[in-house]
């Protein structure tokens, strides 16, 4: 086995032509992918360093820490064709990554069930992240159900918080920075929420100058009420299989969705939902609304309109615009 490499059984380095119009990258064997990974003397240390601490017998393998190269080939790769189906994802997540993932997580002090502080866990940040790293290359992560807690909203309603255990926020950020990876070049302009580049500011500009523009006479403003809470499972799974069809990434996704939430002293797995305050969820709600909502609107919708209109969502909020035009 290549060191340091994990995710699907199989891994790929290149495509093929595939059923339904997809270019699907080759199933191959784990020594068939790139070996000459750099790795840095530092990181290579902490390893060591690491290795040497343990009271296990001396069984790990040094990690192959991947360059922001490495993440760029990605990039392109999702880029280059629309229809690609990324089938050897995980492996890209490394020790690099999981550390650039905890350094851009928000750093407070609720802690999920762990009880573990971002300050805590960082007084020993090289350590703690590679063995979080072992424990994902060797399918041993587990992850930890989410904390609700309850906060007052106006009108004295209360409205739930989800608290995920730290190391799973790290993993679900790296795992969300990959999905952006390759979901961008895919996302519509019209989306604006959870994304580089775009902002609640860029959504109302945008929505200014199409209104003005497009002499828009009809507005229909919606919310999709509870979208994090009702997604359906079965259907994200088939969505994230068009494009990532990745064992590792979606296992991981699973972990997730199955975690459970704890309310004081009762825990709940519920069928439906994406992952309450976590660092993945955005993502995925992003996925799941463009194959539903975006793209059907673009493809089935203003095809079938005499006059002019567009769309603009923010996350869950989304407002159609139309010029109707009149017999």
């Amino acid at each position: 086995m290549v060191p340091g490499r994990w995710g699907s059984g199989s891994q790929a380095t290149h495509c093929r032509e595939g059923e339904a119009g997809y270019n699907v990258f080759l199933i191959g064997t784990m020594e068939d992918t790139q070996r000459s990974q750099p790795i840095s003397t530092e990181n290579q240390e902490i390893a060591e360093q690491v290795a040497q601490k343990s009271e296990e017998p001396s069984t790990h393998v040094l990690p192959v820490l991947l360059s922001e190269s490495s993440l760029a080939r990605v990039a392109i790769r999702g880029r280059a064709d629309s229809q690609t189906v990324f089938t050897s994802l995980a492996h890209w997540i490394d020790f690099d990554l999981l550390k650039k993932s905890f350094k851009a997580l928000r750093k407070n002090e609720s802690t999920g069930v762990d009880k573990i502080t971002a300050k805590g866990y960082a007084a020993d940040l090289d350590e703690n992240l590679y063995k979080l790293y072992e424990r994902l290359r060797r399918g041993q992560y587990v992850a930890s159900p989410v904390k609700r807690i309850w906060v007052d909203k106006e009108g004295g309603k209360k409205r739930p918080i989800g608290i995920p255990a730290l190391e799973d926020k790290i993993v679900q950020k790296a795992v969300a920075t990959l999905l952006g990876l390759v979901y961008e070049p895919l996302f519509y302009d019209v989306s604006h929420g959870f994304r580089e580049g775009h902002s609640q500011h860029l959504a109302l500009k945008e929505l200014r100058e199409k209104c003005a523009g497009l002499n828009i006479n009809w507005i229909l403003s919606a919310d999709i009420s509870g979208l994090f809470d009702n997604i359906d499972h079965s259907l994200l799974r088939e969505i994230l299989r068009k494009r990532v069809n990745d064992g590792g990434i979606l296992r991981l996704v699973g972990k997730w969705l199955n975690a459970g939430v704890v309310e004081g002293d009762e825990i709940i797995y519920p069928e439906k939902g994406t992952p309450q305050g976590g660092v993945i969820s955005p993502v995925l709600s992003n996925i799941f609304l463009h194959e539903v909502l975006d793209d059907w609107f673009v493809k089935e919708v203003e095809p079938r309109l005499k006059g002019k209109c567009f769309l603009i969502r923010f996350a869950d909020d989304c407002v159609p615009r139309a010029h109707l035009i009149y017999n």
